[in-house]
C-alpha cells in the first residue's frame, strides 16, 4: 500500500513538472537601434561596429534590459541570445542643411517566454 501511494505521488509530481516546463516557447524578435550622426561615413561605420561589439559583450540578462518585449509575457531573462546583427549607414540632413551619416544597427534575438494567465 505504501509503495502504491509513493508511486502515485511520484507520478503526480512528474506530470506537474512536465506541464510547467513545456509552457515556455522560443520567441524571435528584431530591433533597430540608431547611433549618433557623424560627419563621415567611416566614423558612422566605426561607431556602428562599436555598438555591435557592446551588444555582443552583454550577458543574457543585460541584453534583456536593452531590448523590447511584450509585457504580457513571462520572460526568462537569462535565455536572451543575439542571433544576428548588422550595421548600415544612413545619410541624413541636419537642421543646418549639412549631410551627416547615422549608423543603424539591425539585430535579431531570441528568448524564452510564455503568456501570462
Amino acid at each position: 500500500m505504501i509503495k502504491l501511494v509513493s508511486l502515485a505521488s511520484i507520478a503526480l509530481f512528474s506530470s506537474v513538472a512536465l506541464a510547467g516546463s513545456g509552457a515556455y516557447n522560443t520567441v524571435v524578435n528584431s530591433e533597430t537601434m540608431n547611433g549618433n550622426p557623424q560627419m563621415s561615413r567611416d566614423a558612422a561605420l566605426a561607431q556602428g561596429k562599436q555598438m555591435i561589439m557592446e551588444i555582443n559583450n552583454k550577458s543574457p540578462f543585460e541584453l534583456s534590459r536593452s531590448v523590447n518585449y511584450s509585457s504580457n509575457e513571462l520572460v526568462d531573462v537569462n535565455s536572451f541570445e543575439l542571433r544576428n546583427s548588422q550595421v548600415t549607414v544612413n545619410e541624413i540632413v541636419t537642421s543646418d542643411g549639412d549631410i551627416a551619416y547615422q549608423p543603424v544597427i539591425n539585430m535579431s534575438y531570441e528568448y524564452r517566454a510564455r503568456e501570462r494567465n
